[in-house]
């Protein structure tokens, strides 16, 4: 008998009580800076990088494989048969793969990797999803073809104050950083379907205009799959009261929306480094 256990990294930004809740297991992403590595929601938090970004040199780097190969032996030894792991898309990190290539070397469970083709709770609701698919009884071959729907029909938005770093980090082209910071041009940034690289489906100018954008790209997808049930997801970034503001404002304008999955951009996420970098997201999946 199947017994399928769900994985994926801390970039996913899933709240300790939806771990709990769903049983999915999370491996920490890694950040270095004064020659030390922290382990991203274990040894550090993004409260911590927000306090040192401005003086610190700061880098992500992928799990290492001494934490998912332990990860592995404890699923083994609950009972687990086989693993599906959802990670960072590929289009921005190279952890999916670098994943993909351990779980070949491991022999006693059968694994399986899915390049999410987004990051924070637009990563972490696929997971719920997935989730709760296990729940109804799918078996893994069904699972995986379920996260492969999941993934496309998957869309995440975000908006971010300063988009230098995601320029250096080559994540978006000199142009559109151009605009945010010279011209007070706000690019909404998303994940492309084809390869996962971050694009910007919107601009608005000023600050002010995001939020109502954001909800404005969710609501074209309702009006373009009006027979899809969604599940909507929002994270902020050390921002509470902006995000409730977002919150508030989807909760009136798609009151048809059973629940809302929250979530904190943690700390992988909040390094203003080469490997990731994020603000206020907000994201709507099936």
């Amino acid at each position: 008998m199947e017994k399928i256990a769900i994985i994926t990294d801390s970039c996913s930004d899933i709240k300790k009580e939806y771990r709990e809740l769903y049983d999915i297991h999370v491996l920490p992403i890694q950040i270095q800076y004064d020659g030390k590595s922290y382990r991203d929601g274990v040894d550090i938090t993004s409260n911590d990088i927000y306090a040192i970004q401005d003086e610190k040199v700061i880098k992500t780097s992928s799990p290492v494989g001494e934490d998912l190969f332990n990860l592995l032996d404890q699923l083994k030894d609950k009972g687990c048969t086989h693993v599906i792991g959802l990670f960072l898309s590929s289009g921005i990190s190279g952890t999916g793969n670098q994943m993909r290539l351990f779980c070949q070397t491991y022999e006693k469970l059968k694994c399986h990797i899915v390049d999410s083709q987004s990051a924070s709770v637009g990563l972490g609701v696929i997971a719920i999803s997935l989730a709760k698919y296990r729940e109804e009884g799918k078996s893994f071959d069904e699972l995986i073809e379920i996260a492969d729907f999941l993934c496309h029909q998957n869309y995440a938005y975000f908006s971010i104050d300063d988009l230098n770093y995601l320029q250096k980090g080559g994540r978006i082209g000199k142009a559109s950083a151009f605009l945010g910071t010279t011209l007070k041009i706000k690019p909404i940034l998303s994940f492309e379907k084809e390869n996962g690289e971050i694009y910007v489906p919107a601009k608005v100018r000023g600050s002010k205009k995001v939020k109502s954008k954001l909800i404005d790209l969710i609501e074209s997808h309702l009006e373009e799959n009006p027979h899809q049930k969604f599940a909507l997801a929002i994270a902020d970034a050390n921002n509470l009261e902006e995000r409730n503001i977002l919150e508030g404002m989807l909760k009136e304008r798609f009151p048809q929306f059973t629940y809302i999955i929250d979530g904190h951009v943690g700390a992988a996420l909040s390094c203003r480094s080469e490997e990731h970098t994020s603000e206020l997201q907000s994201r709507i999946t099936i």
